[in-house]
């Protein structure tokens, strides 16, 4: 899973737990349900007792994150009911979305959503929240004991994600698992390489079949042509011997394809298909046996009139 999704559902988890402390405030248990597509595993329900400040529990900006990532705007309340947007920037990667939250005494509970991309990924988040009144005086100036149930399994979910995408960073940079035509491509190859340390063993597959294969070659030529990355000057590929091996190769089934590459050779069997494809005359008949005994049996009935 991309790093940056782990990223975006520690903000989710986090959204609801107050970051404003006074002076005399009241210990709250706060449980937060945090849900994104993509996760490895489902999130594991976190349980945090925590010092909120008198009254924090109906003000949405005391509650929830104000450290510059979260900003909430747009609040509206009715009733018992307080609605809001927020606008989460973490590191350059934007997400909107929602929040609302419902008082009762002595607790409360609410959703926030958010959605946006990261690094090209899609993001969906809910994370569902409530929160209740343990009703035990705290002093909300000093560091806050804090106690979360389950948070050893997020950091246990956290190691497994982590190593999940390790072990299919790993597999996606195995070479032997791509074909030669798949390694022409900037994930083993430039400054920004997926794989970095994999251009040695990429270029032992390509440079083998660049002589032989017409579409690792077509497909290497082509990336050369087009990209500010020489894969051929990397892995020390001599494209002039490369193209003469493989125009000897063109024939019916691939001239069209090598025809910017080996124009002479492609050339001839351009000739000799539109040659092919010319209708022949109908005199060619009298060459069959078949055909002549048909126009003699035509001359006979034009002569005795049958």
């Amino acid at each position: 899973m991309n790093k940056h999704l782990i990223n975006w559902v520690v903000v989710a988890s986090s959204l609801c737990f107050s970051t404003a402390f006074a002076a005399t405030g009241e210990q709250w248990q706060v449980t937060t349900k945090a849900e994104m597509a993509g996760m490895p595993m489902a999130m594991p329900e976190t349980t945090m007792t925590l010092c909120l400040q008198k009254g924090a529990e109906k003000d949405p900006k005391q509650m929830m994150k104000q450290d510059g990532e979260c900003k909430i705007t747009d609040m509206k309340t009715a009733g018992n009911h307080t609605t809001w947007k927020m606008r989460c920037d973490r590191n350059g990667d934007v997400m909107n979305g929602t929040g609302e939250v419902t008082n009762k005494t002595g607790s409360y509970q609410g959703v926030t959503k958010l959605s946006g991309k990261s690094e090209g990924h899609d993001i969906n988040m809910t994370a569902n929240f409530n929160g209740k009144r343990i009703g035990t005086a705290c002093d909300t100036s000093a560091a806050p004991v804090v106690a979360v149930q389950g948070m050893e399994n997020m950091n246990d979910m956290m190691g497994m994600a982590k190593s999940q995408m390790a072990s299919a960073m790993a597999e996606q940079c195995e070479v032997s698992n791509f074909k030669a035509v798949e390694l022409i491509s900037s994930r083993f190859f430039g400054d920004s390489a997926a794989c970095p340390g994999k251009e040695k063993f990429a270029c032992k597959a390509i440079a083998k079949d660049a002589v032989r294969n017409v579409e690792v070659y077509v497909k290497l030529s082509k990336h050369d042509d087009t990209s500010d990355v020489s894969i051929a000057k990397t892995c020390g590929i001599n494209m002039a011997a490369a193209t003469k091996s493989i125009c000897a190769k063109v024939d019916d089934s691939n001239h069209e394809e090598l025809a910017d590459y080996c124009p002479n050779e492609a050339k001839s069997f351009a000739v000799q298909r539109s040659y092919s494809s010319t209708p022949r005359s109908t005199s060619v008949i009298t060459d069959n046996p078949v055909g002549n005994a048909i126009d003699s049996a035509k001359k006979l009935k034009g002569m005795f009139g049958f």
